[in-house]
C-alpha cells in the first residue's frame, strides 16, 4: 500500500495547512527550558501487573503481529462517528506521506516519541476546504519510548483520565481558529493520538472509536 502517494488534492492541502500551522505554533508555544507544554497534573498510568496474583500473566502482543501498513484509514474510524463530531460536511480527506507527520505532535517529546515508533500511520479527517479537521496517527512504541512520554505527559498540562480501560491524556485550548484539543491514549503497544479542531468530549469519541477498531483487529493489545 502506498504511504505517499503522488496526487494531492486542493482539498488535502487546505486542511492539512490549517493543521499543520495550528500544530506548529503549538510545539512553539512551550517555554524553551521546557520539554513539554507547562506542567499543571500529574497522573498514573495504569499499574503493572501483580506477578503474585492468582491470574494469568498479562502479556501485550509482539510487535511483530501488528502491521500498520496494512491497514487503510477507513479501518480506523467510522465516517459515521467523525461526522457525529463534527459535522455532517466531515469526511476523510487522505493518507499521510512519510514526510508528513512533522509537527503533530503537540511538544517535543512526544515527536521523539514519534521518531522512534516502528510503525505508524497517520490520517487527515475534515471539512474539505477549510480549516476545520483532525489527525489520527497510530504507531507503535517501543516501552522504553512509552515511558519516557507518559512521565512527561504526567507533569504537563495534559490530563490524564481513561478511555474504556484504555490510558488516555487530553489538552484542550481556545486557538485563534476555535478550540483545539489533543488526545493521546495508549493500547500497549499501540500509541494513538487525535489531535485538531474539536474538544475534548469529541475528539474523545473519536479516540475510543479508533480504539475499538484496533482492538477488533488486535484483539491481544494491551493498555
Amino acid at each position: 500500500m502506498s504511504r505517499g502517494g503522488g496526487h494531492v488534492a486542493a482539498s488535502r492541502m487546505s486542511v492539512w495547512a490549517g493543521v499543520a500551522a495550528l500544530s506548529v505554533a503549538l510545539v512553539g508555544c512551550a517555554p524553551a527550558s521546557e520539554t513539554d507544554p507547562t506542567p499543571s497534573a500529574s497522573v498514573s498510568t495504569a499499574p503493572s501487573p501483580d506477578a503474585t496474583s492468582d491470574g494469568p500473566p498479562v502479556t501485550d502482543p509482539p510487535v511483530d503481529e501488528i502491521d500498520l501498513d496494512a491497514l487503510v484509514c477507513t479501518d480506523l474510524l467510522d465516517l459515521a462517528v467523525a461526522q457525529a463530531q463534527f459535522g455532517a460536511d466531515a469526511q476523510f480527506i487522505a493518507e499521510l506521506g512519510p514526510g508528513e507527520f512533522a509537527g503533530i505532535m503537540a511538544g517535543p517529546v512526544a515527536e521523539n516519541a514519534l521518531s522512534e515508533a516502528t510503525q505508524q500511520i497517520g490520517c487527515i479527517w475534515g471539512i474539505p476546504q477549510s480549516d476545520g479537521a483532525f489527525t489520527v496517527v497510530v504507531a507503535a512504541l517501543p516501552q522504553a519510548s512509552r515511558d519516557t512520554l507518559t512521565t512527561a505527559l504526567g507533569s504537563s498540562v495534559f490530563t490524564g483520565t481513561l478511555i474504556g480501560s484504555a490510558p488516555a491524556y487530553t489538552w484542550e485550548r481556545d486557538d485563534a481558529l476555535g478550540m483545539f484539543t489533543t488526545v493521546y491514549a495508549f493500547a500497549s503497544p499501540l500509541w494513538v493520538t487525535v489531535t485538531g479542531s474539536g474538544t475534548t468530549s469529541s475528539q474523545t469519541e473519536i479516540t475510543g472509536d479508533v480504539l475499538n477498531h484496533l482492538r477488533t483487529i488486535y484483539p491481544s493489545l494491551g493498555n
